[in-house]
């Protein structure tokens, strides 16, 4: 990996998102009420979510959905992130929620290679992991998305902003280059650009810093390289805001769009700013990552192995105003998530693709 996020030696600010064992109605697909097979009642049931960065969006809506699966199924979830995005304080997390989360953690980050060795040690110990966006080594189930495909979700907005025949260059940012994640969404928006029309010369993708103040430095320095280029494009989460910021700053008139969501770059979406962000639906990333691991604590099920593509939507003008009213409360996400949840929880065993 080319570049990390920044690790500091501040005081972690705990984020803890704990689902209180009471009575909740079950969305879709989710088990119905009894008694559990392995005997046990569902708030003895403990588990953890542990995400990147507690002021990124991908990390909230993920910690969300954790919580909600705890809620709708009546267990013990601890949500936790360090304040922004610290590898090394994301690992201290992780080895303290062991302790008391002894039926599974789920794990979202953005350093995995710092996680070979306690993910391990946690399985060893007879706690489940499953992880979430990004793939672990060892670690045999992963909840995430096409990545190749959601980065060609932007790469056609951008294209249908563009004449047929555009001649000119387009610039890729991934804010933590040696992401799998980010690096495949990154292909995704290339490829299809260079497909689509030969004409486009693709640049990078560029590291565009994962931190929300680095990216919009490091993307001012690249907009001002690049002052020509047709559009600006980020496979990640801080340049959902950062590049309509700039946009708007300099008067210009060239494309942008990027991943994830946020107030700032949802409004942009709305004043014409930004052609769209692409949701890779986090918070349901949560959930089922979380249900999982309760399920297989009450006996419902055992996690299955491989990959789950839990999917990946694009957010334009003709439907941001929809997405702003599913952001705008736990229950309006739930109501809005419930049935993809149905569906996806309808075949768990055919939905489940190799790792590989």
């Amino acid at each position: 990996m080319s570049t990390r996020p920044r690790r500091t030696a501040a005081a972690l600010a705990l984020v803890t998102l704990t689902g209180l064992a009471v009575a909740c109605s079950t969305g879709e697909g989710a088990p119905a009420a009894g008694p559990a097979a392995s005997g046990r009642a569902a708030k003895d049931v403990h588990v953890a979510f542990v995400a990147a960065a507690a002021n990124l969006n991908f990390s909230q809506e993920m910690m969300e959905g954790a919580k909600y699966a705890g809620q709708e199924l009546g267990a013990d979830v601890q949500a936790v992130a360090p304040p922004g995005p610290d590898g090394q304080a994301e690992v201290g997390l992780f080895q303290q929620v062991i302790a008391t989360a002894k039926d599974g953690v789920g794990v979202m980050t953005l350093n995995p290679e710092l996680f070979t060795r306690p993910a391990a040690d946690a399985i060893a110990k007879g706690v489940p992991v499953v992880a979430a966006d990004v793939p672990l080594s060892g670690v045999t189930t992963l909840v995430s998305n096409d990545n190749p495909a959601a980065g060609a979700l932007l790469a056609d907005a951008v294209l249908a902003g563009l004449p047929a025949d555009a001649k000119g260059t387009v610039v890729l940012g991934v804010p933590t280059p040696g992401i799998p994640v980010l690096d495949l969404r990154a292909k995704g928006m290339k490829d299809r650009l260079t497909a689509a029309n030969p004409n486009l010369t693709v640049l990078g993708p560029f590291d565009s810093k994962q931190p929300p103040d680095e990216n919009y430095k490091a993307w001012s320095g690249l907009v001002r390289a690049h002052s020509g280029a047709l559009a600006f494009m980020d496979a990640g989460d801080p340049a959902a805001f950062n590049l309509p910021k700039i946009k708007q700053e300099m008067d210009a008139d060239w494309l942008c769009g990027a991943f994830d969501l946020n107030d700032a770059g949802l409004a942009a979406i709305k004043s014409g700013q930004s052609v769209g962000v692409v949701d890779p639906q986090h918070w349901l990333k949560g959930y089922v990552t979380t249900r999982l691991l309760i399920e297989r604590a009450l006996g419902k099920r055992e996690i299955p192995k491989g990959f789950w593509d839990s999917g990946a939507a694009m957010v334009n003008k003709d439907n941001v105003d929809e997405i702003i009213a599913r952001q705008k409360g736990a229950e309006a996400k739930a109501a809005w998530y419930k049935k993809l949840i149905g569906e996806q929880f309808a075949d768990v065993a055919g939905r489940m693709k190799p790792l590989s």
